[in-house]
């Protein structure tokens, strides 16, 4: 049977490639991070208003959104935690009030990066057409709208309409305005005494004069109203051409998109695959020692036999799983990660010397399968390097152990 000590350095041991596993997969953030940036230079063409998808019209750009860790509700969730501030009733601090203005401004900045990464990664999938099509359809609707006269924001008010109102005024008054002009000629011509008609020769030139000049003004007043309404129409239009544009691009982008994508899972492919067969060397030399259902708590087990609360690994479970059925977890958790930094400081060059002799034995098994390995058994010998591993294990020393396994399951399961 394993004594104390043993069992202390194969845990570390086991720590140590679970931090090797982690690495690889901030590498793998990393290629994701870099095709991000890629894909959304790629879709600068295709820049559109912010979408999203509601009621499950686009269900993979939800997906989409989710990976990429977009949240919809960010807005919603900032304005709940201003209201909670509020309610503390403390003084108005202005140093403090626009700390956390910037802060909030650069959370919904990452947010929004987020959404557009989603988003130029969609516009590599067939969906992304019925989108398009669906904005060109609504610009062409728009500018059909604009065309028969609904030309303005102001309610009940069309520049075509008000237009035509226009021309046909001023039509009608200069029409008027002609007949009173010819009648003014006319009755100059005829009149034998213009004294005796002095007062209807006023009247009637007056009245033409305001003819004249409604007609003048109605007359420019459709001409600016048809200016206007030309002026909605081409807005319209310019806004249709260059929805056009962009679905004319939209293969030539996918395509790129595509390329971006196919790149980045060549690069991801081998690491995953070599993380995977680490994973199960890992596995296969210490689930003896603490169950793989447990790895997650492997800091507290650490903990509890570090500090003598436990003499093996049954006792040190057994007060693990009193932990966690108290409210002490957290503070437990950290306490733990605190003395794992700690020891693995104190005691490096002692674990250095256990981690290597792990990395032989699990090395044996992994050359045990090393034909099926094929293109990654290169890589597989960089993670069961001894350097690399203790290197990992201080690189990682104040990460939990619960995240070092969900880093673990990310990059094994990773799509």
């Amino acid at each position: 049977m394993d004594t104390k000590e043993q069992v202390l350095d194969n845990l570390y041991a086991l720590r140590a490639g679970l931090s090797v596993i982690s690495q690889e997969y901030d590498k793998v953030r990393a290629i994701e991070e870099e095709c991000g940036e890629k894909l959304s230079n790629n879709a600068e063409s295709l820049q559109v208003a912010f979408i999203e998808s509601k009621n499950g019209s686009y269900p993979e750009l939800e997906k989409l959104q989710q990976r990429y860790e977009y949240d919809k509700d960010i807005l919603k969730k900032l304005d709940e935690e201003e209201k909670n501030d509020a309610s503390d009733n403390e003084p108005f601090d202005p140093k403090k009030w626009m700390a956390k203005r910037t802060k909030q401004k650069e959370i919904i900045d990452k947010n929004n990066k987020k959404a557009y990464t989603a988003y130029a990664h969609w516009l590599s999938l067939e969906e992304s057409d019925g989108y398009f099509n669906r904005l060109i359809e609504s610009a062409r609707s728009r500018k059909n709208s604009v065309a028969a006269g609904d030309d303005t924001t102001t309610s009940g008010f069309s520049y075509k309409r008000e237009g035509r109102r226009s021309t046909v005024l001023a039509t009608v008054f200069l029409i008027l305005a002609a007949i009173l002009a010819t009648v003014i000629a006319i009755g100059f011509a005829t009149i034998d005494s213009i004294e005796n008609e002095i007062g209807i020769a006023v009247f009637v030139i007056i009245l033409f004069a305001v003819f004249f000049i409604l007609g003048v003004v109605y007359l420019s007043k459709s001409k600016h109203y048809k200016r206007r309404h030309a002026g909605a129409v081409n807005k319209k239009d310019a806004e249709v051409q260059a929805v056009q544009s962009m679905l004319d691009k939209l293969p030539e982008v996918r395509a790129a998109a595509q390329a971006i994508l196919k790149e980045k899972d060549e690069k991801i492919a081998p690491i995953k695959e070599s993380c995977n067969e680490f994973y199960m060397a890992l596995k296969k030399q210490f689930s003896h020692i603490l169950d793989e259902r447990d790895w997650q708590n492997l800091d507290l087990v650490v903990y509890e036999l570090e500090t003598r609360r436990a003499d093996n690994i049954k006792e040190a479970l057994q007060l693990v799983d009193r932990e966690l059925q108290t409210e002490r977890i957290q503070q437990t958790i950290a306490l733990a990660t605190e003395q794992i930094c700690y020891e693995i400081r104190r005691g490096f060059a002692e674990l250095k010397t256990t981690i290597i002799e792990c990395c032989r034995v699990i090395s044996a098994q992994l050359e045990a399968v090393s034909l099926q390995l094929g293109e990654i058994s290169g890589q597989l010998s960089e993670l069961c390097d001894g350097v690399n591993m203790s290197n990992a294990l201080q690189a990682k020393a104040n990460v939990t152990s619960a995240r070092l396994l969900s880093d673990v399951h990310a990059i094994r399961y990773y799509q």
